[in-house]
């Protein structure tokens, strides 16, 4: 977008002027300055070249300057260059041409469609154990990861969406031992979603079983042997249970807007053979070794090389650990290994397309997985030694693979005590950290659902004649909206605590605000005959600096989106998002638009409008907030 075009000019205006000075190999980055009245960039190349040239920063800043003015005239973009006294140099817009090409741009499209396809990206989120429905702290799995997803094919990666389901591990085998040991119906009660019952009731009564009644752990032994086995009928049994709750699952999944590519499970990633070959490897290059004695007798172990400490990747009993499980699967993300898998089309029918799952039975689907360039596999923080291991095991099946090999961590979310009380649970803090093993937790659905009666309340309020369809999809958007921008929000590396009443809000930094913002654009458009029209001439009318504001901060995309795939945050979008929706209200309520008598002028005001709300848009897409044009 144009702040980019413009930012490469002011680099190229920068570099040529220091050369053209003799300083050839500075380095001239630039920056946005601290605020609004240094100018629209900033460079402190002056203050780096003080100490080569002996000047101080001051006069070396007018100097280049100077050079840097003439070189300007021939631009298109940049209209001021300003030094300062500090050793900066400050670099302002030609906000006529700027606000004209920009709106052009915006409005002749797809903002994405521009870029070249790039390497094939692996993006793994979700990746729920499918015993249980999705909590609160799942959701900022999906969400972080789905809109990491949505970032980067924006930016124009080929990527591979992935969902990998845990079908042999623990927490499967305590379903099952719940079911077939202790008697529990392995249907739901009428009206109970699958994936809430066999979590909320199921899960739960046996892990409060194995604390009175140790043997039946044995049982659970029993199961995930029998799992890996992948024969007989405990296992066809399990595969179908846990079918049943995955559907479950990805039904919440939708409903927060993620789309998946693949189904990867983990089961067929076990009896793939994979494993075998990389432990193997492993066993030549002497990664691995077996323990004879000692507190992990019987197992085989890789040694930290940093700490000494020994993990288990197989245990005593044959099984393979998580760790052991997560190598083979990292490898093949990165074409360390043959692939062998089919692929066929899911049965559940997904939004927007198919999802397609391994197989190892063939698959008739001609579509291709793994090999990607980067693999990006969203977990959370505890689990980031255990991704540490994965990065140095793939190191030592090829020099340099863990930089291909990424690990997007990110902290849990807690309740605060308000919304901790509207859920039922009585805490003594501000906030609680929620334990499934503890039974304390919240389901996605039921915060879903909490969030859409509180806006269908303040929807039905606001359009007394709309019908009962209406209100409830608005309302449905909302609590989209309200959740997935709250979880996005705050930095990755940081805790969340979520409260719902503050994420419902209309005002400030939440989902809606940026809804009420997008509706309130169209709503003035609405009034419009016609596409809005511009020209150089009636650009150079908008002459407010309110004006100015909003046609740089919509021109700012690109480089929200670009600083967000680079550190995998999005929550650089929704900074971006926030900003963007913060200057058209404040141009809104500054500014006349269908007000403004002189035609010219009114008719570059509505574009302006009708391509910021265009950029709203794009940016709530890359989050997944669904987008209306009337709440």
């Amino acid at each position: 977008m144009k702040f980019l075009d413009f930012q490469a000019e002011v680099e190229e205006v920068l570099a040529d002027a220091c050369r053209a000075l003799g300083y050839k190999d500075a380095a001239v980055d630039v920056a946005l300055p601290p605020n609004d009245g240094y100018g629209d960039l900033a460079s402190a190349v002056p203050i780096r070249l003080a100490k080569e040239s002996g000047k101080e920063p001051g006069a070396l800043a007018l100097e280049i300057a100077a050079e840097a003015m003439e070189l300007a005239k021939k631009s298109k973009y940049i209209g001021l260059v300003s030094p300062h006294r500090g050793g900066f140099i400050n670099f302002g817009i030609n906000v006529p041409r700027f606000v004209l090409d920009a709106i052009e741009e915006i409005s002749a499209g797809d903002l994405g469609a521009s870029k070249e396809k790039g390497e094939p990206v692996a993006i793994e989120h979700t990746n729920v154990n499918p015993n249980k429905a999705l909590h609160i702290g799942h959701a900022r799995n999906l969400v972080l990861g789905d809109s990491l997803v949505r970032v980067m094919r924006y930016l124009g990666e080929r990527v591979q969406a992935l969902n990998y389901v845990d079908d042999s591990g623990a927490q499967v085998a305590d379903i099952i031992v719940g079911f077939k040991f202790l008697g529990l119906p392995d249907e739901a009660p009428p009206g109970a979603k699958y994936d809430v019952y066999c979590g909320d009731s199921v899960y739960t009564r046996v892990t409060k079983e194995y604390e009175t009644n140790p043997p039946l752990k044995e049982k659970r032994s029993l199961v995930l042997r029998e799992i890996e086995k992948g024969s007989g009928d405990l296992a066809e049994y399990t595969r179908g249970i846990v079918r049943k709750i995955l559907a479950a699952q990805l039904v919440t999944c939708w409903r927060l807007g993620a789309r998946y590519d693949l189904l990867n499970w983990e089961s067929q990633l076990v009896h793939s053979g994979m494993w075998e070959k990389i432990f193997e490897s492993l066993k030549k290059l002497g990664y691995v070794r077996f323990q004879p004695e000692g507190e992990n007798k019987g197992c085989w172990v890789i040694p930290d090389p940093d700490t000494g400490e020994e993990k288990v990747v197989v245990r005593s009993d044959g099984t393979a650990v998580y760790v052991a499980k997560d190598i083979p699967y990292a490898a093949w993300k990165i074409g360390l290994i043959g692939d062998p898998f089919g692929y066929e089309v899911y049965p559940e029918v997904q939004p927007d397309g198919p999802v397609y799952s391994t197989t190892l039975s063939g698959g008739k689907a001609r579509v291709h997985f793994g090999g990607a360039e980067l693999a990006v596999s969203v977990i959370d923080t505890r689990q980031s030694y255990l991704q540490k291991i994965v990065a140095k095991v793939l190191d030592r099946l090829r020099e340099g693979a863990s930089r291909r090999y990424l690990h997007r961590s990110y902290e849990v979310v807690a309740l605060s005590k308000k919304t901790a009380s509207q859920l039922g649970f009585g805490i003594d803090g501000e906030f609680v950290h929620m334990s499934g093993r503890k039974g304390l937790y919240v389901n996605v659905d039921t915060v879903l659902e909490r969030l859409k009666e509180k806006a269908k309340a303040e929807t039905r309020k606001r359009n007394l004649s709309e019908s009962e369809a209406w209100v409830d999809g608005v309302a449905e958007g909302v609590a989209v909206a309200a959740l997935r921008y709250d979880l996005l929000k705050q930095d990755p590396d940081k805790m969340i605590v979520f409260d719902m009443d503050d994420a419902l809000q209309f005002q400030g930094d939440t989902g809606p605000y940026l809804l009420y913002t997008y509706a309130r654009a169209r709503r003035i458009l609405g009034k419009t005959e016609g596409k809005p029209r511009v020209s150089l001439e009636s650009a150079s009318k908008l002459t407010r600096p309110q004006e100015a504001k909003l046609a740089k901060k919509m021109s700012m995309l690109d480089l929200a989106a670009e600083t967000a795939g680079e550190f995998l945050s999005p929550r650089e979008i929704a900074k971006f998002s926030h900003d963007l929706a913060k200057a058209f209200n404040d141009f809104y309520e500054s500014v006349p638009v269908n007000q403004e008598p002189d035609p010219d002028t009114r008719d570059a005001r509505l574009a302006l409008v009708d391509a910021s709300s265009r950029v709203l848009a794009e940016a709530m897409s890359l989050m997944g907030i669904p987008v209306r044009d009337r709440i």
